[in-house]
């Protein structure tokens, strides 16, 4: 039986022509442009959750962006419609560890299979590289770049949590009470023994993170010492982040971080303390819950295979796990 209507010729649908887009690795003059188009995508994904959007305007390329592209430029890639970009991923390997810090596409090019398509050029390339792990984190409410990860080899392992605290310099935090002092890094000399305890906890050592973030007058580097002995690290931004954070030890953790929690309230400027801790960080977690700090939002990370020991390690950010 024919569908056509007597008299009348078929109707045919005019498929919408695609204009071709390109893949290919993503240039540095474009880094600020890929900074916005990664807040447009966030914001578009935060509205169909029911979400707040994010209010971040730049003038500049985002210096964790930067860092992660100049360290590496073949590891970040474009998808390029003419001279506009579309779409972009950026990764780093540190030791055998690949990560995915970004990958975003413009929410008016979703659903062409972009995101797999640089997501696929990530792979072969760590694949070449022969990385070990490979790995990346993303919001839970994410879950088309869930299900997309998972294809692709990587499987959802632990969850994140962000969380943020009352004013630090208006809260009176619990006292120190274990012993363990901080001291302020100042100078690149002690990069062995934190390559050292990275190794131990983490699985893989990062030292060209350490100095970005060593470098960088936005950041503080304390190690902390007990009996003379290194037992962990701690970075604290003027934002009032706080990470990464490495014990040598879990029961070392929650105190590592209340002394990071006083450190922001001696600063005075009553910035709020912002975290990203894992469930498994027990003490860590119900000790800030204890003191006013809130759940934001939880993430996961998604890895081909585990590594990291979460009970002694507070991650960066989701771009730097």
């Amino acid at each position: 039986m024919s569908n056509a209507v007597a008299g009348r010729a078929p109707r045919t649908r005019k498929k919408k022509e695609q204009s071709e887009i390109r893949i290919v690795q993503l240039q540095e003059a474009d880094l600020l442009d890929a900074a916005k188009l990664m807040y447009r995508s966030a914001n578009a994904l935060r509205k169909s959750a029911g979400l707040e959007p994010y209010t971040t305007r730049f003038r500049a390329a985002p210096p964790l962006l930067s860092h992660i592209y100049t360290q590496d430029p073949d590891l970040s890639w474009g998808a390029y419609e003419g001279d506009k970009l579309v779409g972009f991923s950026s990764s780093h390997m540190r030791d055998r560890q690949w990560h995915i810090a970004y990958l975003f596409v413009d929410p008016d090019y979703q659903d062409r299979g972009l995101g797999k398509q640089l997501l696929r050029q990530g792979i072969d390339e760590a694949t070449r590289r022969e990385a070990h792990f490979m790995s990346q984190c993303t919001f839970i409410y994410n879950t088309k770049s869930i299900g997309l990860y998972t294809k692709m080899g990587m499987f959802p392992r632990k969850n994140l949590m962000h969380l943020e605290g009352p004013p630090a310099s208006s809260y009176q935090w619990p006292k120190l009470s274990a012993p363990i002092k901080p001291e302020m890094i100042t100078s690149t000399q002690v990069l062995n023994d934190l390559n050292l305890m990275d190794r131990e906890v983490r699985g893989i050592n990062r030292a060209v993170d350490h100095c970005y973030w060593l470098a960088d007058d936005h950041h503080e580097g304390y190690v902390f010492r007990h009996n003379r002995n290194m037992v962990g690290y701690a970075y604290i931004s003027q934002q009032g982040r706080i990470g990464p954070v490495l014990a040598m030890r879990d029961m070392y953790l929650p105190e590592i971080i209340l002394h990071c929690l006083h450190l922001l309230a001696e600063r005075g400027d009553d910035v709020v303390p912002k975290i990203w801790l894992n469930g498994k960080n027990f003490t860590s977690l119900q000790m800030v819950l204890n003191n006013g700090f809130q759940i934001q939002e939880i993430g996961l990370l998604l890895t081909n295979r585990m590594f990291c020991d979460v009970r002694r390690y507070v991650p960066s950010s989701m771009a730097v796990f």
